[in-house]
């Protein structure tokens, strides 16, 4: 690295030069000229919260309460020499059947859907420039979705068949005498149950942000800021189990009770004869089939772009000593982008950096 060093004449003038820059900022400060400050501020805040239900269903087919009794009786009595015959024909039946479907359809629910668009532009001009640019963007979304949490029965049903049969025969003396029951109980039950439940989509924020800064400064000195701040929050739940299903879920009873009694005397002959039963036939079926299930927290485009311009010669200090001192100021010197003097040189830019409430703000002074 070089050093050089300035001549008299160069020393004096860079001199002069900064305490008129001194001086200009002093009095500009003091008589509040020369500045130009407008702050542009955006804040968008976007809460929801959604809930979408297609379950909690409960379907039963029979749930019915069923009894069947049979009781039958018979006596025969053929004196002392006849035939005597007993008969009991019959029987107690249940037949219990029951379907059930559950069909849901889809769910879907979104928190927050929100498009945000911001465009802020400033242009300052003044000695110093101190506008600054702030957009803040909050979403905050819940969602719950459900097709699930649904029940069917096919058959819940409760049975009871009950046969009671007496028959009795007496043939007297000498005659024949026969004693029959023909009969049962019997229970048939049947089931079936079917769930089908819809997709569940739930989204807890689905936002597309549009940001854009824009700032032109011509003043001597720019110290506005640009900043921008966006929060997605969310959280999502979706959900099509918890399902239950049951064909058949029947309590049933078959009883059968027989007596028979035939008595031929001495000579005769003695026939007793029970024909019958009891059976129980139950049977049940159940299917579930659930839909997707999708669930998504934050589902977000976010663009953002912050370009800022700032023309700081010294073409603008001579305008602007010239007005305020109405005389013709003439420095010839620039800064570079690194920050050092140099002598009739061209000033490089000092900031230009890339990333819609529109505000669009002009402040001079």
């Amino acid at each position: 690295m070089t050093t050089r060093i300035l001549s008299g004449a160069e020393a004096r003038k860079a001199t002069f030069g900064l305490l008129l820059l001194g001086a200009a900022m002093a009095i500009s400060m003091a008589l509040g000229s020369g500045t130009a400050g407008a702050d542009q501020s955006v804040n968008v805040d976007n809460t929801g919260e959604a809930h979408a239900d297609t379950g909690g269903n409960v379907a039963v087919g029979n749930a019915s309460t069923n009894d069947a009794d049979s009781d039958q009786d018979a006596d025969a009595d053929g004196g002392d020499d006849g035939d005597a015959v007993a008969v009991n024909a019959g029987g107690a039946a249940n037949h219990s059947d029951g379907e059930a479907h559950i069909e849901t359809g889809d769910a879907t629910a979104v928190g927050v859907a929100a498009e945000t668009s911001v465009d802020q532009q400033s242009e300052g001009s003044g000695f110093i420039s101190l506008g600054d640019q702030e957009v803040d963007v909050d979403n905050d979304g819940e969602a719950h979705a459900d097709t699930g949490d649904n029940v069917a029965v096919g058959n819940i049903s409760d049975n009871d068949a009950d046969n009671d049969q007496d028959a009795d025969a007496d043939g007297g003396d000498d005659g024949d005498a026969v004693a029959t029951n023909f009969g049962g109980a019997k229970n048939d039950s049947d089931g079936e149950a079917h769930i089908e439940t819809g997709d569940a989509h739930a989204t807890g924020v689905a936002a597309d942000t549009f940001v854009n800064q824009t700032s032109e400064d011509d003043g001597f000195i720019s110290l506005g800021d640009q900043d921008v701040d966006v929060d997605n929050d969310g959280e999502a739940h979706a959900d099509t189990g918890d399902n239950v299903a049951v064909g058949n879920a029947s309590d049933n009873h078959a009883d059968n009770d027989q007596d028979a009694d035939a008595d031929g005397g001495d000579h005769g002959d003695a026939v007793a004869t029970n024909f019958g039963g009891a059976n129980n036939h139950s049977d049940g079926e159940a299917h579930i089939e659930t839909g997707d299930a999708h669930a998504v927290g934050v589902e977000a485009d976010t663009f953002v772009n912050q370009a800022s311009e700032s023309d700081d010669d010294f073409d603008h200090f001579d305008d602007f000593l010239d007005d305020l001192f109405d005389f013709d100021f003439d420095f010839d010197f620039d800064f570079d982008s690194k920050g050092h003097k140099k002598t009739n040189g061209e000033r490089e830019v000092g900031n230009a950096s890339s990333t819609s409430s529109s505000t669009v703000s002009s402040s001079s002074s």
